[in-house]
């Protein structure tokens, strides 16, 4: 190796758990980041148990390899139009995986002029997509 070669020590492959570690925190952050819900009054259905959900699991990590691909492609606008858009209008409607759930909405508990975030619950230890 010469000088100025650029070289980059391989990183060992992510095990199963370190996967599911990582597809969480990205469902998580993204519902925290981009959803909200805006009045109780909504029509828009939510579990904060979400990965009880197989429905919504099975979508959420075809989102999550998506969102991947087109993170390297620079396709990411694309992603939000083809596969945010219409995996969320089925995820929160009231046909959606989360229709039955008593839990319809979870609400943080905010100042008045804060838009409440969609919470979650973290999956118990050993949970696996």
């Amino acid at each position: 190796m010469t000088d100025g070669d650029d070289y980059a020590p391989e990183q060992p492959e992510p095990d199963e758990k370190e996967l599911v570690e990582q597809f969480v925190m990205w469902v998580e952050m993204l519902l925290h980041d981009i959803e909200s819900v805006p009045n109780e009054a909504s029509d828009r259905h939510w579990c904060p148990e979400w990965w009880q959900h197989p429905e919504a699991v099975a979508r959420l990590m075809a989102l999550h390899e998506a969102y991947k691909q087109a993170v390297q492609e620079n396709t990411l606008s694309a992603w939000w139009v083809q596969h945010w858009d219409p995996h969320t209008r089925v995820l929160f409607s009231g046909l959606g995986p989360f229709k039955d759930c008593q839990r319809r909405h979870a609400f943080l508990d905010r100042a008045d002029d804060y838009t409440p975030r969609l919470a979650t619950v973290a999956p118990p230890v050993g949970w696996s997509p």
